[in-house]
């Protein structure tokens, strides 16, 4: 018997002496961030951040072009007038947990919404729920974010906040230029953005609601502080329109040169091919436009009243879903975003991005099977894949 106590008191501490390591491995999670912590910055709101490029560089419009170093438009946040650091308060309203949001953090205040460009995974340390449509609110959390020091960047007129600018060559050689550059060293995004604490996106307050009545009101000029907001889009239909040399639904890669684009009845691209080119099996990831309206006519470009674009990532985990039908009618809940040089540029359209697939609110029924995506399909599922080569997605 005294063996065995001596054992069961050896087993305890050293089950003691295990837990301790265990807690010093797994430090407990950062305390939830309070305007106390921040008490020696100033909080600057989001729309002060964007009028701090407005007054450097007039409008948005005309600013994001980024075709070269003089057509790119930057400011850099500097402090205040009392020579405090300034930061943002605002509550998380995207997720890239199913990646269609990529490397960004969208957060909304009582006076707009902005981009903050980071790094990949955030919805783990920065999550925000799925929209109760019964309450018709989001569980989420106040994030911080210290902004002194960081770029507000214009690219295609959407305000965004992050690191120095950039620039790099893509796929095909060309030459391309960012205004701002995501921040994703892990130690500087941990000493510049704090998860604060739980909260709620409500619909009508945080979530904006457009249906047939209102849509007018967010569009052009005048409606540009409604950009980068999260809008539940009302009754919304789906359209199968050819809309000048653009078509929807179809995917796009801008890899190819001249731009590839064709008809497609899935969300995006996320294939397997085979390359004739290469003789070799290869994979692709394009991103899809899938177009919805208010209006029963159709418009002669995609800048319109009332006439707004689902753009999806070919790595969204969706890709491969069949589209809504022509004519589906039902609600989107989706960052309002644009995407254009000016506010009279023929090719531009207002871009909605979704962080769920739940958040195309429409019936079973108004999906297309995967049978009829595939018949829909030009030539047949596979037709997108005839002028690709190896050179194109080769790393």
């Amino acid at each position: 018997m005294k063996k065995f106590i001596q054992f069961c008191v050896a087993l305890a501490v050293a089950l003691g002496v295990a837990g301790c390591y265990n807690d010093f491995d797994m430090p407990a999670p950062r305390p939830a961030a309070t305007d106390a912590d921040f008490a020696d910055m100033e909080r600057i709101s989001i729309a002060d951040v964007k009028q701090l490029f407005l007054t450097e560089h007039g409008s948005i419009s005309g600013t994001g072009e980024n075709s070269d170093w003089e057509h790119t438009k930057y400011t850099l946040i500097g402090q205040s007038k009392e020579g405090k650091d300034y930061y943002i308060k605002g509550k998380i309203q995207s997720s890239d947990e199913e990646g269609n949001i990529y490397k960004s953090l969208h957060l909304v205040d009582e006076t707009g919404a902005i981009e903050v460009k980071l790094s990949t995974g955030l919805y783990i340390d920065y999550p925000m729920g799925t929209y109760d449509k019964a309450t018709g609110t989001i569980p989420t959390h106040w994030v911080y974010v210290k902004v002194t020091g960081l770029y507000v960047g214009n690219y295609r007129m959407m305000l965004s906040i992050g690191g120095a600018p950039t620039d790099s060559y893509n796929k095909v050689g060309e030459h391309k230029f960012y205004a701002n550059s995501n921040i994703e060293n892990p130690t500087e995004i941990a000493q510049r953005v704090f998860l604060g604490e739980a909260t709620e996106l409500k619909l009508g307050e945080e979530i904006l609601e457009i249906d047939e009545s209102n849509y007018g009101d967010y569009f052009g000029e005048a409606g540009q502080q409604y950009l980068g907001r999260l809008v539940l889009l009302k009754g919304i239909t789906c359209r199968y329109w050819e809309i000048g040399s653009n078509f929807y639904p179809s995917w796009m890669c801008t890899d190819l040169r001249p731009v590839e684009s064709k008809y497609w009845y899935k969300w995006a691209v996320n294939e397997d091919f085979y390359s004739n080119t290469s003789r070799k099996n290869l994979h692709c990831n394009f991103y899809g436009s899938v177009l919805f309206s208010y209006r029963t006519e159709r418009p002669t470009q995609t800048m319109t009243e009332g006439v707004f674009v689902v753009r999806t990532s070919g790595y969204s985990r969706f890709a491969k879903q069949p589209v809504v039908r022509d004519g589906g009618q039902g609600d989107i809940l989706a960052i309002l975003g644009i995407y254009s040089k000016s506010w009279t540029y023929s090719f531009g359209a207002y871009q909605c991005s979704i962080s769920h697939f739940d958040d195309l609110m429409f019936k079973e029924s108004e999906f297309l099977t995967d049978a009829e995506a595939e018949a829909l399909a030009p030539a047949g599922s596979d037709s997108w894949t005839t002028n690709l080569s190896a050179n194109d997605y080769e790393e």
